[in-house]
């Protein structure tokens, strides 16, 4: 019996930081679909919030991105991709990572369309988003993670900068990190160590947010695992382990730095292993996560210590990424794993 092919919408670029990101993810998801099975069409949106024409989108994924023409039109969203979206479309994979794509907007955007999509919904994608919400939820479910102090930008006053440096110093130890609470891709992130450095990191992380948090670091090994699911069907993959020559697990370490070594599985026990599959199950299911997400964790094993560091519920999804990675040693296939997402964007109820 003919079936006909499903007409996928592959979301790529967007407004963050990690508009370089996503678009390394989205042109390995479009090599990896089974073209058998699928029709995918790539929707590119720039660094400003445009979308691109369906012409110019295939360009900028192929990689060239010379031939397109700078985007100068009146409306965000061209008439021909509203309509492409709304009467040919059967699934969107918005594969956007950091603010505009993973916090829940564009989840919003197509759940006012009435247009199923891959991964998580709407309150899910903004709660991992937004390490702060994240992290007090995780404390409402005792899930173990570092201790963390949150901080607003309105709320920051640059004449007490000493004492605001003193009272972290004390409640979190030296050093500590700052990180921007809404983005990803390590983007944003400093160790502070005095002072100096403590204004530094204030400056870089308000940058990209205006509320930043503010964590003690943990002498541990950077650990992930990838869940795949939803509701009673949840796979959690074997964990595997970063190992990196930077201080921490930094932007540069994960796209450009050749050293940096994925080990998986983790060389950590099989009680480690299992202890890490029950965190990010429950992890996963205090904010409500669908379909996909990646769990980051410290481990000393040493202190038999485990805390779960962060939720990404769009992960990078390059053929090099934890994410695949993790389910490849698994036993499910790059091109297998996106049939499985599929799936479950099909099953999930409006």
């Amino acid at each position: 019996m003919f079936k006909p092919k499903l007409n996928i919408a592959l979301f790529f670029g967007g407004r963050s930081a990690e508009h370089e990101v996503s678009l390394l993810s989205a042109r390995s998801i479009y090599q990896a679909f089974n073209q058998e099975k699928y029709n995918i069409f790539p929707v590119a949106i720039s660094k400003k919030g445009f979308f691109s024409t369906l012409e110019e989108s295939k360009k900028i994924l192929m990689g060239d991105e010379k031939k397109v023409p700078e985007i100068k039109r009146d409306n965000i969203l061209p008439q021909e991709v509203l309509q492409f979206l709304e009467k040919k479309v059967d699934i969107v994979f918005p594969v956007l990572h950091g603010p505009y794509g993973e916090d829940g907007k564009i989840q919003g955007f197509l759940d006012t369309l009435n247009i199923k999509y891959i991964g998580c919904d709407l309150t899910s994608s903004a709660v991992g988003m937004d390490k702060a919400v994240m992290k007090q939820i995780f404390s409402f479910y005792n899930i173990p993670q570092s201790e963390f102090e949150i901080l607003k930008k309105d709320e920051y006053n640059k004449l007490k900068t000493a004492d605001l440096f003193a009272d972290f110093a004390e409640s979190l130890g030296l050093p500590f990190f700052i990180k921007p609470a809404n983005m990803g891709s390590s983007i944003g992130i400093s160790r502070v160590g005095n002072l100096t450095s403590f204004e530094n990191a204030l400056n870089q992380a308000f940058k990209y947010d205006k509320k930043i948090i503010l964590e003690s670091s943990i002498k541990g090994r950077e650990v992930e695992s990838a869940v795949l699911g939803t509701g009673n069907n949840i796979k959690v993959s074997t964990a595997g382990e970063i190992i990196s020559t930077h201080d921490f697990y930094d932007y540069q370490a994960k796209y450009e730095d050749q050293s940096t070594e994925l080990i998986i599985p983790a060389d950590i026990s099989s009680a480690s292993q299992e202890k890490i599959k029950e965190l990010s199950l429950k992890a996963f299911k205090a904010v409500g996560a669908e379909g996909i997400s990646r769990l980051d964790f410290f481990v000393n094993e040493e202190q038999d210590q485990i805390l779960v560091n962060e939720i990404n519920t769009m992960p990078g999804f390059t053929k090099f990424s934890m994410y695949p990675l993790l389910f490849k040693e698994s036993g499910i296939t790059y091109t297998e794993l996106l049939d499985d997402l599929v799936e479950l964007a099909l099953k999930r109820k409006s």
